[in-house]
């Protein structure tokens, strides 16, 4: 028996250094690395455990001439020679025992490794080039033909600071379960591009985006830059951060869980491609136009008490000075306005001063929810102001600010989820159609459709009138929170459909929304313009800042980019 490849590596080999001329068979083998005990049958015997133990002897598979050999034995002989039963493949994860193991000729086809996961980029198929920026090059070795669709590379980004801070937790399993070097800590946009550069010649590539919705913004925004529309390598998401909106509509669920990172590395492998639509804003100085006054004595007594919001009297903070402007100008997820901005702008402004508090996502609704106490005197004294006094709407060519004189939040509206998985349009929304693997025509990639599936659960409108009996004073102030677009005029939210749904939401509203009652729904249309009155926060995609007053915002469509459905939940 040979001692070639019977030996515990320290470390495995990540690529090949020449293309050429190097054995790619060599790397064809299990990577072993000691374990306590089985957690499943041993890949040889078929048995999780043996009837009785047989004596080893390391020097049968250990070579006494090789310095990297002897350097694993000396680290052995103290911490594994007696209490290590099993042995894990670092690469396929089959498990075996020690003594099934020393048994195994070194042609026995049981000592080769198919790697297990078709998302692993295997260590033939990366390559050193010395003239290149980046300095490696990934390919498809000659025996392997491209076209097969079972291979689905996958390349990992991750943002360190997500999920209180926890990614370089997930980044060290990570290196683990897979190549080190298709697992990418996230730094800036040529981070990201020197990623695509190395394996854009492998097909079937796909991403696995490890962050928050602002994370996952910021790389689709980078993936569209790269690569026509529909052309991009398809996008699932780990979810990291506080919200994850885009994460839960596709299926890959609200919150990252250690435990079930292989299950979810393995669920990308079969996981559907869809479009998803984006959104371009654009902003322009705008002639300074007269405040819509209020009417009605009651509001305007309130609003002499209430004076304005806080985000709109107190312009000078720091945390609406430190953030004039956007860090894209694109959106996947949702664009709002108003109270909730606010509150996500202060928030999010606290953890750039001190991240070591957020160190967890539920510390980070905790936080959250005592930033929205400081808007008590907002919330409260809901009646006294609105934000038709401090911006004018057009949806489609269409006036309907008069829309907005109940709202204290507006929110643009790219998918069903918002504000950490409430529903303030409906819950009646349609999948989008998924594409098809290996289609080099994108043309032919929307002719085949998977069946339509709807979820019909719509949520209740919540209404001012249901409250009549135990709060007057509310009845009084609006008739109701119906829909300013009538019912046969709304149809359902798509991610894939080019329309963006208008959303007004009250400060009740804000609180019922996460209990199953939707918000006054205004529109459903393909382009916006919104011109601000007054100074406004604005939340897109994670990504808080605020706006000085007369600025107009444009929002049209801007193509769309691929991400990969999850209907393993």
């Amino acid at each position: 028996m040979s001692d070639t490849h019977n030996y515990l590596p320290f470390c495995r080999p990540s690529f090949s250094d020449n293309i050429i001329s190097d054995d790619h068979g060599k790397y064809d083998h299990h990577y072993w690395s000691p374990i306590p005990s089985l957690t499943k049958s041993c890949m040889m015997c078929k048995r999780k455990s043996l009837s009785r133990r047989l004596t080893i002897r390391r020097e049968s598979h250990i070579s006494e001439d090789n310095a990297a050999h002897i350097q694993i034995r000396q680290d052995l002989k103290p911490k594994f020679a007696k209490s290590c039963r099993g042995l894990i493949c670092l690469w396929c994860s089959e498990e075996c025992h020690r003594q099934c193991w020393q048994s195994v000729n070194d042609n026995n086809d049981d000592n080769k490794c198919d790697y297990g996961k078709n998302i692993i980029v295997r260590p033939q198929w990366l390559h050193r080039v010395a003239n290149s920026p980046v300095g490696f090059q990934a390919r498809f070795p000659d025996n392997i033909d491209p076209s097969n669709s079972s291979l689905t590379p996958l390349i990992v980004f991750i943002n360190k600071l997500s999920g209180g801070q926890k990614g370089e937790i997930i980044y060290n399993k990570l290196i683990r379960l897979l190549n080190p070097r298709q697992v990418f800590l996230l730094e800036n946009d040529a981070s990201v591009m020197q990623a695509l550069d190395i394996y854009s010649s492998l097909r079937n590539t796909r991403i696995l985006l490890c962050g928050g919705d602002g994370t996952v913004g910021w790389i689709l925004s980078t993936l569209a830059k790269r690569f026509s529309s529909l052309d991009n390598p398809p996008v699932g998401i780990c979810p990291m951060g506080t919200g994850n909106d885009l994460s839960r509509v596709l299926g890959w669920g609200w919150s990252y869980n250690m435990k079930r990172l292989l299950t979810t590395l393995l669920h990308i492998s079969n996981a559907k491609p869809i479009a998803l639509d984006r959104w371009q804003v654009d902003f322009e100085p705008l002639t300074r136009i007269d405040p819509i006054e209020e009417t009605g004595s009651i509001r305007r007594c309130l609003s002499h008490i209430l004076d304005h919001p806080k985000f709109v009297r107190e312009i000078d903070r720091p945390s609406y000075q430190n953030y004039q402007k956007p860090l894209n100008v694109r959106f996947t997820n949702y664009i709002s306005f108003g109270l909730d901005a606010a509150v996500v702008l202060d928030f999010h402004d606290k953890r750039m001063r001190d991240p070591s508090k957020f160190t967890s996502p539920m510390k980070n609704k905790l936080i959250y929810l005592n930033i929205s106490r400081q808007y008590f005197r907002e919330f409260a004294l809901w009646r006294a102001w609105n934000l038709r006094s401090y911006m004018r709407i057009i949806c489609d060519g269409e006036d309907m600010t008069n829309s907005l004189r109940h709202c204290h939040t507006v929110v643009l509206l790219n998918i069903p989820s918002y504000g950490s998985g409430t529903h303030p349009w409906s819950r009646t929304y349609q999948n989008s159609i998924s594409l098809s693997n290996n289609i080099p025509n994108q043309t032919e990639k929307f002719n085949q459709i998977n069946s339509n599936r709807f979820q019909d659960i719509d949520p209740p409108d919540y209404s001012y009138d249901q409250c009549k009996s135990a709060r007057e004073d509310i009845s009084n102030t609006v008739e109701s929170s119906r829909a300013s677009v009538t019912n046969d005029q709304i149809g359902r939210q798509s991610i894939d459909d080019r329309k963006i749904e208008v959303v007004g939401l009250d400060s009740i509203q804000m609180a019922l929304i996460h209990i199953g009652f939707r918000g006054r729904r205004i529109a459903q249309c393909s382009q916006v313009r919104l011109e601000l009155i007054r100074s406004m926060p604005v939340h897109m995609d994670g990504d808080p800042f605020y706006l000085p007053q007369f600025t107009a915002i444009n929002v049209t469509h801007a193509g769309q980019v691929l991400v990969l459905t999850n209907d393993n939940k």
